[in-house]
Parts: structure tokens; sequence; C-alpha cells
């Protein structure tokens, strides 16, 4: 486990990210499979790094109104802000992630707060398939130690973590599955009322943390 995250667990059943996303979006049976159908669709052996980039840009461009954006909401409400004070800003339009298998990195190491100059924000990384070995992020284990280690989920598990000030990225997936994922930012309006655990993501702001 990091040091500055926590995983939530859900129940697939009421936020079924999975079926929709592979029913709406992609029109698949299986979202860890995306890489065979895609492979069928384009008649490419192998995948490459802009067919990422344009599955995660179909899954953009769903509409406010569609399915996915109403469970996406009423999920943080009911499973991220309650631990947060009930207040949070978060961002409407999740970072939509594909990363099919046989394909390289889709994201070089960085911390989010260098890119955004926010020190005040959570990441929360929500998969919608099972996340392993080298298709899902690594991240250093805490500030600073490059240590990098994959964080492995299974779907209906949610991480919530210091991504502004912990280094992440991604290898070459190696692994026969496809990730499909999104993550977002939430900043917490009152974090006098975050209690533990969840109270324990933001020491390394409490600290002044920057490496």
């Amino acid at each position: 486990m990091l040091k500055y995250a926590q995983v939530v667990s859900f129940p697939t059943e009421r936020y079924p990210f999975d079926k929709v996303v592979a029913a709406q979006v992609f029109r698949v049976p299986r979202l860890d499979r995306l890489h065979v159908y895609w492979a069928k669709k384009t008649g490419k052996a192998h995948g490459t790094y802009d067919d990422n980039l344009k599955l995660r840009e179909l899954m953009q461009k769903m509409p406010d109104d569609a399915l996915f954006y109403a469970i996406y909401h009423r999920w943080i409400a009911e499973m991220v802000a309650p631990k947060f004070g009930k207040k949070i800003s978060y961002s409407a339009h999740p970072k939509m992630r594909v990363h099919l298998a046989g394909t390289g990195c889709v994201s070089d190491f960085h911390r989010d707060a260098d890119v955004t100059g926010r020190a005040d924000q959570i990441n929360v990384y929500l998969p919608f398939t099972d996340v392993f070995e080298s298709n899902t992020l690594w991240v250093e284990s805490s500030y600073g130690l490059k240590d990098y280690q994959p964080i492995n989920l299974k779907y209906g598990q949610a991480l919530i973590w210091d991504g502004g000030f912990l280094e992440h990225g991604t290898l070459r997936n190696e692994t026969d599955r496809t990730r499909v994922s999104c993550d977002f930012r939430f900043s917490v309006q009152n974090p006098a009322l975050v209690r533990e655990p969840w109270s324990d993501i933001l020491l390394g702001r409490a600290f002044g943390v920057s490496a």
C-alpha cells in the first residue's frame, strides 16, 4: 500500500461502469479483451499508441447526459464525498484511459502538481477492468523514492491517493489484458471534517511535502 492512499471497494451492480462502457461506447462483450476486437476491426496485428488515443477519444466524447455520467456522479456522491466531509470540488469530466494489451507506455512518469500547480487536489484512479502488473499505473511508494510499484486492483476497487506529489506513470503493457479506466482529481472544501484513514491522504500537504 502506498503511504498516502486508500482503496475504496464498491458494488459493481450499483455502479456498472464496465457494462455501460462496453455496451454504449465500444459495443463489445468484454473491456479487457478490447485489443482483440480492435484488431479484428482494424486488421492490424498489433495496436499502437495512436490506437489507445482513438479509443480513449470515443470515451471522452460521451455526452453529459450519457448513462455513464449519471453513474459517475452518483458514485462520487455516495462513495467519495462522504469520506471527505461531504463537500468536494471534482472534475465533471474525468480523464478516460485505454491501454491495449501489447502496446507501449501511455504516460511518462510525472507528478500532477508539477503540471497543474495545485497542491490541494487528491487523485482517484477508477478502473473498469482488473488492473495488474504492466497494464496498470505504477507509483512510487513514498515521496521521491522512485521505487515504482504496480497498483493492482480488481474491478470494484478504486484508489484515492496523492497523485499530486507521488510520481507515477505506465510501462509497456506486456499482459494479455487491456486496461480501461478513468481518473480525476478533487479538492476538499473543509479538511477539518475529514477523519482517519481518509485524512492520512492529506498529510503530505500538511507537512508541506514538495519532494
